[in-house]
């Protein structure tokens, strides 16, 4: 239920956000002749999306395991490893991709047995077992039907191995009777056990157990012994052709039927039962159909007695002959059938069209549907058309051979999951990384967004900032670089740590973030007479040339680093370029101006006179004018005008000042006082520069 007040009475409407999300609002006709009142209802938009399941400590572990087959599986696919020729194991990749997802059940099994029952977190742990086992289900069944070349012929060995391993119940509880020893048809689930084994085909075990029965040596056990025994099963590699294959298996089923119809096992019903199983009876195993808990628990074995030849073209025709059997003998109905039902039918139906679709239906986030068509598509098992390409395409086209349900445009719709899921996986922090890999291997537009998705990765502290740099180092991404670093730089300047604002800033090679920060450290002097981090800015080294502004911070510092080690001359010289310099920013002119008088106050002057008149020059056409708008903005202010803004009068003698509560304060330092010291110890010093410099020329 959404909790969307307003949306409760006018209706709901909703948009797509993205594939995993979608937003709700309220929706309806309503009535603008009423005037608005103040009660009126907030409107809300509700923000609605799927879980996203790979938090959990034992998928996120099967994440990055499975992401490493992936990136694997790519390398191999386009010749990227050390031998490109060495053809590409499909079947052994996706035995390790099950066998990570195994893992990762097994360990949610653990933990859901050590959970109390009253767990809040038993049920999510619930649903995320079975969806797992669901997944893996198919994926094995995938794997020896479509993607394991090696069984384009009989399949029915293949399909009793896989129920085997999903019903293990009856081999396991046939271990354990064998362990106990003899009379073990006192056991009250002794028969139930043999059938489950006769139901899986394991007649070995059946005999096994039926061998220790306590009228095991009697002549109906004797003679089903032999019979159980002779039974002929269909091989491949028998070299058995199927038409001698069914002879014989039509006249060892007749010899069981007419020793039935004898009634040579009348003594014992259980035992008959078992024989009508294994000759084929259809109406024994539709009566098996209430034991079963879905339709395909039984059907292996019903094949491996009807028709152990069968092939996989045959298999969907097998399939549906049996649901009509169930149907009609069992009471089952097609229509309630569950999602993995219809799922696993519609493989044996090769239907591979169907298969893709219902995959993507997986609460799973897209997981099980990204990794299995991209192993299908690789393999060859997807119609590629000519834009395929790559090393394998020849052993691709070979595998594909005879396969039915091509899927059309199979490269669109695998690159499309993989964008998808690369989009998903990089909106969540923890997880970009894995992102990165599955859009690097997506289509033109997936490369695109690897760039935009990779700026936009949150991060709280500098060791996942530096990740990300790092990766966008390795990708060839500047601009990334930069928007990580300039949001480092706001952050340091944020909790006022400069010197790590200034480190951030010169890393990302922006002039105009670079640029701020030094007239933040220009301006903060300004008002404070303090230069910030002396010994970071005395170690810039040739970093200073990123911005002419952080050359000038630079040249500043050593112009007092002089002054301060009383090598005056050097530093009135310094002081004079940089007043004739154009880098130094006009709100600087009341400060730079101020620390000429004490160098203009001295006995033996130290400026020269060209130098005086230098410094006049500026006095009168740039400092003059700063005392002017200074009278001009308290004018305005005695008249009751509109003040102009702190951030405008900022802008006003320098558009890059980055803090308003220091420039605010910039006109202050221009005062009339000011400016007459200075003229008047420009004056002095001119007067005592000339008499020195005649007397010298003179001579």
């Amino acid at each position: 239920k959404v909790p969307n007040t307003l949306g409760q009475k006018q209706g709901l409407n909703a948009a797509w956000i993205t594939d995993q999300q979608f937003a709700c609002y309220a929706f309806g006709k309503a009535n603008h002749d009423r005037a608005p009142g103040h009660n009126t209802l907030p409107v809300d938009v509700n923000l609605v999306g799927a879980d996203f399941i790979f938090e959990e400590p034992n998928i996120r572990s099967m994440m990055a395991e499975c992401g490493r087959v992936f990136y694997q599986l790519q390398r191999l696919r386009y010749g990227l490893t050390e031998d490109p020729s060495k053809p590409v194991d499909y079947v052994k990749l996706s035995r390790q991709y099950r066998m990570i997802v195994r893992k990762a059940l097994k360990g949610m099994n653990v933990q859901v047995s050590a959970m109390p029952e009253k767990d809040l977190a038993l049920d999510a742990y619930s649903r995320l077992i079975s969806l797992f086992y669901a997944i893996e289900c198919t994926w094995h069944l995938l794997e020896f039907l479509v993607i394991d070349s090696n069984t384009s012929g009989a399949v029915v060995s293949s399909l009793l191995e896989w129920v085997r391993f999903h019903f293990p119940v009856p081999e396991r509880a046939a271990t354990e009777m064998l362990q106990n020893g003899r009379e073990l048809d006192k056991h009250d689930n002794y028969w139930t056990v043999v059938k489950g084994l006769i139901l899986q085909g394991q007649t070995t075990i059946a005999r096994a157990l039926l061998r220790v029965h306590t009228c095991s040596e009697t002549h109906c056990f004797q003679v089903a012994e032999q019979l159980l025994q002779s039974i002929p099963i269909y091989s491949v590699y028998s070299g058995l052709s199927v038409h001698r294959y069914k002879t014989q298996w039509q006249c060892w089923c007749d010899n069981v039927r007419t020793l039935i119809a004898a009634g040579s096992f009348g003594a014992e019903p259980k035992l008959e039962e078992l024989l009508r199983l294994v000759s084929g009876e259809r109406k024994a195993w539709a009566e098996q159909f209430r034991s079963a808990t879905c339709w395909y628990e039984h059907f292996p074995g019903y094949l491996l007695y009807t028709d152990s030849s069968c092939k996989y073209y045959q298999l969907g025709q097998y399939a549906n002959d049996w649901i009509a059997l169930l149907e009609t003998h069992g009471g089952i109905d097609e229509r309630q059938f569950k999602f993995l039902d219809k799922l696993v039918l519609a493989v044996m139906e090769n239907n591979l069209v169907h298969v893709l679709q219902q995959v993507q239906l997986f609460p799973d986030n897209g997981w099980f549907a990204v990794h299995i068509v991209d192993l299908l598509y690789h393999g060859g098992f997807l119609e590629m058309g000519s834009a395929a390409g790559g090393p394998d395409d020849g052993q691709a086209s070979a595998a594909n051979t005879g396969r039915g349900g091509e899927v059309a445009d199979g490269k669109l719709v695998r690159e499309s999951l993989l964008y998808d899921f690369g989009c998903l996986l990089m909106s969540y922090g923890s997880f970009w990384q894995l992102g990165m890999d599955y859009l690097e291997f997506s289509s033109t537009e997936g490369l695109g967004a690897r760039e935009c998705l990779l700026a936009r990765v949150p991060f709280h502290t500098d060791r996942q900032a530096m990740r990300i740099i790092a990766v966008a180092h390795k990708n060839n991404y500047p601009d990334v670089t930069t928007q990580v670093c300039r949001i480092l730089t706001k952050r340091n300047l944020a909790v006022r740590n400069y010197g790590g604002a200034l480190e951030w800033a010169i890393r990302s090679e922006d002039s105009a973030n670079v640029r701020d920060v030094a007239n933040i450290f220009l301006e903060h002097y300004c008002n404070h007479g303090e230069l910030l981090c002396e010994k970071q800015i005395e170690h810039l080294g040739s970093k200073v040339f990123i911005s002419s502004r952080l050359v000038f911070l630079k040249k500043y510092y050593d112009f007092r680093k002089f002054y301060c080690d009383q090598s005056y001359a050097q530093a009135a010289e310094l002081l004079v370029s940089l007043m004739d310099s154009k880098i130094m920013p006009s709100y600087f002119w009341p400060c730079l101006m101020s620390d000429a008088i004490p160098l203009l106050e001295f006995k033996e002057p130290i400026i020269p006179s060209k130098e005086t008149y230098t410094i006049l020059e500026h006095l009168q056409l740039d400092l003059v004018p700063m005392l002017e708008q200074r009278k001009k903005h308290r004018e305005q202010h005695s008249n009751g005008k509109t003040s102009v803004p702190a951030d405008d009068t900022a802008q006003e003698h320098d558009q890059t000042a980055l803090i308003p509560k220091f420039s605010s304060n910039l006109l202050n330092n221009c005062t009339e006082d000011l400016i007459k010291m200075l003229r008047l110890a420009c004056a002095r010093n001119l007067s005592r520069a000339l008499i020195i410099e005649n007397s010298i020329s003179e001579q």
